[in-house]
Formats: structure tokens, C-alpha cells, sequence
């Protein structure tokens, strides 16, 4: 059996890297990161109520439709991203007519989905094609 010789200095990059690592777990853990203004949510509030909440309900807990909000929707490990989210909502909705509505009221009705699933409001809006390509985790912390 070889035994691997890490020098201090390697030994020290790997502990920092491991660290970042953690943090970074750690911090998608705790405090979801700021995706949308508050000005899409609540545009997206609106925009919701006339064209998901008749299937997907007024809470976003389901109906007709799937849950939108809290962990019989994205609960950790369940693998959804923006993107996943996001692709599906502007690609395929509403049912019978998807894709129907403007970029900007798909965007303001995923804002809305990330505030009720306990994602902050920010200073940078969410963009439409962003969003399709986004990789961060939805997970609700509601």
C-alpha cells in the first residue's frame, strides 16, 4: 500500500478548499440567496392569481395542479434548480396554453414562487434567460 505525502502548504490549500466548500453548504442552508426584486414578487403575486392559482391554488400548496411552495415542492435533496423550475413555469404554462404569457410575468410569477418558498428579495431583478440557465438550488425554508 503507497502512502500520499502532502506538504504543509498542500495540506493547508486542501483545508481551505474543504472549508469553502462547507461555508458555501452552509450558507444555502441557512439564508436562501436574493434572486428577484420585491417588485417582481409582487407583480408576480398578481400575475399568479389570474393564471396558476386556479390550478396550483391561492397558497401555492396545489389543487388541480402540483404545490408551488413548501417541502411537498422543493424539499432538500428533491434536486429542483431555478432553471428547472423556471424552464417548466415558462415553457409549459399555463396548462392549455403555455407559453402565452410575456418573459416578464414568467419572471415576476417565479419571483413570487421564490418568496413563498423563503428566498429574500434583492436589488437585482430576475432575467428571463438567466433564470432558464440558473443552477441554484430551490429548496424551501417555509
Amino acid at each position: 500500500m503507497k502512502t500520499l505525502k502532502i506538504t504543509g502548504s498542500a495540506f493547508a490549500a486542501l483545508l481551505l478548499s474543504a472549508g469553502a466548500v462547507l461555508s458555501a453548504s452552509a450558507a444555502m442552508a441557512g439564508t436562501p440567496p436574493a434572486l428577484y426584486t420585491a417588485a417582481q414578487a409582487s407583480a408576480g403575486a398578481a400575475a399568479y392569481a389570474q393564471n396558476c392559482a386556479m390550478c396550483h391554488g391561492a397558497d401555492l400548496k396545489g389543487g388541480a395542479g402540483p404545490a408551488l411552495a413548501g417541502q411537498g415542492f422543493a424539499a432538500a435533496g428533491a434536486g429542483k434548480t431555478v432553471g428547472s423550475v423556471f424552464t417548466m413555469v415558462a415553457q409549459q404554462m399555463p396548462a392549455g396554453q403555455p407559453g402565452s404569457l410575456s418573459q416578464t410575468q414568467y419572471e415576476d410569477i417565479m419571483s413570487y414562487i421564490l418568496q413563498e418558498n423563503g428566498y429574500p428579495a434583492g436589488s437585482a431583478a430576475l432575467v428571463y434567460k438567466a433564470a432558464l440557465a440558473s443552477t441554484t438550488p430551490v429548496v424551501a425554508s417555509k
